[in-house]
């Protein structure tokens, strides 16, 4: 079974995600060895938020386990997957026909992980063959995930082996739940408001990006009718998520902690001021994690309630038993 969707007994199941990823990754024996690659953090931490559509391609073109290893080689000028000891053996069609034809199933993903090197899913760095000596440039991206991304420009992907680097699995869990924010907006295309809804609640998520980039998107969502609601809606998704997969720096979140912090000035005392900003500081100088902040200005919010503030998903990105914000 090439494409197989995996949900956990719970009653809120139809609340999770939908994340398409490498079988491989999750345990099943797909590989041309006959092996896996089960990555835990997928497998284990994941699974309470996430029902999972798995999806092998060489299964799914058909190639078998075990099968040859396969790599990408430059062919008349044009990347190929061939058979890593016999390249002129070219089996690119079939894996090009298993992704045309598995791709209409995929169109409800909130986001797909896919497996580092692949020469069929790796995202970044995928070594090619470039000439007879066996010389390799690392510039590709695997076939099926090329084709995954053009089909669906919008839907956040990432390596398994990326999701080990704390900053790149906050973004992107971050990308993740805002599409699927995205497409839970009621009457989409009728919604004016929902749309200029969605931006103002994700405006301390944009500036911890830069403000520049929420006062870009803004002038997109500004003056919105029903009559060019689609058009704006489609230009701004494109560049909000272009937006969203750029990584943070920390003296852009203490600039959100900051401004999160003047709507309470009036309300605290100087002694909390004074704490908030030595954490803030404190994580600046890389003492403190993130969510250390955040819980403390989530304790200051609750006592006194900012209305703007408590709607802004900065907040609560994300479950917070994911803990993706815990890491120094």
């Amino acid at each position: 079974m090439t494409v197989n969707t995996t949900s956990v007994n719970n009653p809120s199941a139809q609340e999770k995600l939908k994340i398409g990823v490498s079988a491989c990754l999750m345990g099943d024996e797909v590989r041309f060895d006959s092996g896996h690659k089960k990555n835990n953090f997928i497998v284990s931490s994941l699974k309470d938020y996430s029902e999972f559509v798995k999806v092998c391609p060489e299964m799914g073109a058909g190639f078998g386990v075990p099968r040859p290893a396969m790599q990408l080689r430059y062919k008349n000028e044009r990347v190929e997957l061939v058979i890593s000891k016999k390249p002129d053996q070219v089996v690119t069609e079939q894996l090009v026909n298993f992704s045309d034809s598995i791709m209409p199933a995929l169109d409800d993903l909130d986001g797909f992980i896919f497996k580092k090197g692949s020469p069929s899913c790796g995202v970044f760095r995928v070594p090619v063959v470039i000439n007879e000596q066996g010389h390799k440039d690392r510039n590709e991206t695997g076939l099926f995930a090329k084709a995954f991304m053009q089909k669906y420009p919008l839907i956040p992907v990432e390596e398994e082996g990326r999701l080990n680097d704390a900053a790149l699995c906050e973004n992107f869990f971050e990308r993740v739940y805002a599409y699927r924010r995205w497409k839970a907006i009621e009457n989409a295309d009728q919604n004016v408001q929902g749309f200029i809804e969605f931006h103002s609640r994700h405006k301390l998520m944009l500036m911890a990006r830069g403000s520049s980039y929420y006062q870009e998107l803004g002038r997109m969502v500004a003056g919105t009718t029903k009559n060019d609601l689609q058009e704006r809606r489609q230009a701004y998704i494109q560049r909000f998520m272009e937006v969203m997969a750029m990584t943070t720096q920390r003296g852009r979140q203490v600039n959100v902690l900051q401004h999160i912090l003047g709507y309470l000035k009036d309300v605290l005392s100087s002694e909390d001021k004074n704490e908030l900003l030595s954490v803030f500081e404190a994580y600046r100088q890389r003492h403190l994690p993130l969510i250390t902040a955040v819980t403390l200005l989530r304790h200051h919010l609750r006592v006194h309630p900012q209305k703007y503030i408590v709607k802004q998903h900065y907040l609560s990105p994300y479950p917070e038993a994911l803990a993706l914000r815990s890491v120094l």
